[in-house]
């Protein structure tokens, strides 16, 4: 059985998200782990062991948790038909990227799933969101972010965004690569590039990802502007209709970057399709 972990700060963005994984794998065997994080809801101080009125407040924080992660599971259920089996309510007093750590350790963890909202501007080149921050974990495994409040659909056409010029294991692609096959999807693998510019040894990592696949569903695609390749790769997403954007995370490339920027985070600015982030290995 896979551990889907899906955290909530029970906004309608969190439940979108959950909503969209529990269709997205209803047919498999899935257990979808709602958890939500307080630690930034509580005050901490030296004096929390022994004060009173926070030891109360912290008491009362813990509870509002636990019946809010009810009522979401509750109302997921309703809304998807699924058995209340499948689903299970956590909740943490750690803050946000520590309790995801200790959960995804704690429940073997396959699939981290976060809502966004949406961003103005170049927010994250000026802060760190959280789906940022989280990234830039490198967490061992899949990240799939879902923007805002949108809609469930089947990934019937799923794009890959990739530089080419590393090899792709089937380890670091397996969620993507069962995606792909349950759904009958097409596959477009989507190079920064102009046509004719790859090297034998991209060509050959191309052919190697091709393989992969059971069905001959795989195309590549080349989409080379001079302005930033997430911006170019959202583009590309939104004029061809695809339902699902997929990317491997390399924490340790030069610089963090993959092909000219740190396309990963900056994709977050541009999202509007969901997204999944497989990890290096």
């Amino acid at each position: 059985m896979k551990n889907i972990l899906i955290a909530t700060d029970f906004s309608k963005e969190a439940y979108c998200a959950l909503y969209y994984t529990a269709e997205l794998f209803r047919e498999g065997d899935t257990r979808f782990l709602i958890a939500n994080f307080y630690g930034e809801a509580i005050h901490k101080s030296i004096y929390s062991l022994v004060n009173e009125d926070e030891f109360v407040r912290a008491t009362k924080i813990s509870h509002s948790a636990h019946d809010s992660c009810n009522k979401v599971m509750h109302q997921v259920i309703r809304d998807t038909g699924l058995p209340k089996e499948r689903f299970e309510v956590l909740y943490s007093e750690e803050k946000l990227e520590r309790g995801i750590d200790e959960l995804i350790q704690e429940h073997k963890v396959d699939l981290l799933v976060m809502g966004t909202r949406k961003h103005e501007g170049s927010l994250s080149r000026l802060q760190e969101t959280n789906t940022t921050k989280i990234i830039n974990k490198a967490l061992p495994c899949p990240i799939l972010i879902i923007p805002r409040e949108m809609d469930y659909k089947t990934p019937k056409e799923i794009a890959f965004a990739s530089d080419l010029k590393r090899p792709i294991p089937g380890s670091n692609a397996r969620l993507f690569i069962a995606l792909a096959e349950h759904f009958k999807s097409t596959v477009h693998v989507v190079y920064d590039g102009e046509e004719g510019s790859l090297s034998k040894k991209q060509w050959e990592n191309f052919n190697n990802l091709k393989k992969l696949f059971a069905q001959d569903t795989v195309k590549l695609a080349y989409t080379f502007t001079h302005i930033e390749v997430s911006r170019t790769i959202a583009e590309y997403v939104k004029s061809n209709k695809i339902d699902l954007l997929a990317m491997i995370y390399y924490k340790h490339s030069i610089a963090g970057n993959i092909f000219r920027e740190p396309v990963v985070e900056n994709i977050d600015r541009h999202l509007s399709f969901p997204f999944l982030i497989l990890p290096e290995a």
